[in-house]
């Protein structure tokens, strides 16, 4: 048989014109369709590419993954103009929706207006990397630091630092600090509470060694001294995000 009216790319031979196909040539002879040095290697390259480009999807997928953030309120510390700043981030669906800032001791007529628009620009880009206010910069970097200070708790990865956290003990609030290094809690202090000497003692020495021990807050609680216990586990959650 001799193929007729056929131009997808092939060079019939014999009395046939030659066509192209994303510059690649076919031959068919004897009725076999025998590829060209030429048309292989445009195919190998065009299966090279694909590969290369679903390669850097999965990577990419994979590090959106990772980097996955957990539904809650997660609260963050750093050190603005006048003091300490406190902000509160809200993350709802793997995104963030909000960011409040819960306290701060910087000047209102300069920071107020400042963090409304840090605020929004962190929910914005979805990041705590913002620029900076102009006129506010010492309240930009609190800000940020304090925001990715939270997000670090939302992801679980946490920079090395001190980080407070607090919690209700038996008699009223009750504070800890906590101690990053290398990724791992190193030290959990409590650095406020009211709750009564001599029976709480043992539950603020014990405590905070088992959670060092176990490299978690979930630990047992003293006899004697349950209250004051279950404030350490929850202000060391409250501290690093700690589930």
């Amino acid at each position: 048989m001799s193929p007729r009216g056929l131009s997808l790319g092939l060079r019939w031979l014999p009395n046939t014109k030659p066509h192209s196909i994303i510059g690649a040539e076919i031959l068919q002879k004897w009725g076999y369709l025998v590829l060209t040095q030429r048309f292989r290697r445009n195919v190998s390259l065009v299966l090279f590419i694909a590969l290369m480009l679903t390669t850097a999807l999965f990577w990419s997928l994979s590090s959106a993954t990772d980097a996955g953030l957990r539904d809650g309120v997660f609260t963050g510390r750093g050190a603005g103009f006048g003091g300490e700043m406190v902000v509160a981030v809200t993350v709802a669906g793997g995104s963030i929706t909000q960011v409040d800032v819960v306290s701060h001791s910087d000047t209102p007529p300069i920071a107020d207006p400042a963090l409304e628009q840090l605020k929004a620009a962190v929910v914005a880009n979805q990041s705590a990397e913002v620029d900076t206010v102009s006129g506010a910069t010492y309240t930009s970097a609190g800000f940020r630091a304090a925001v990715a200070q939270a997000l670090g708790k939302a992801s679980g990865e946490l920079a090395d630092g001190e980080y407070v956290g607090s919690a209700e003990g038996f008699n009223g609030p009750l504070t800890v600090k906590v101690t990053v290094s290398g990724g791992t809690v190193t030290d959990v202090e409590v650095t406020a509470h009211s709750d009564t000497p001599g029976i709480s003692d043992g539950a603020i020495k014990a405590v905070p060694e088992a959670i060092v021990a176990g490299q978690t807050a979930d630990v047992d609680a003293v006899s004697g001294a349950t209250y004051t216990s279950r404030g350490i586990m929850n202000a060391v959650k409250d501290a690093i995000g700690w589930e």
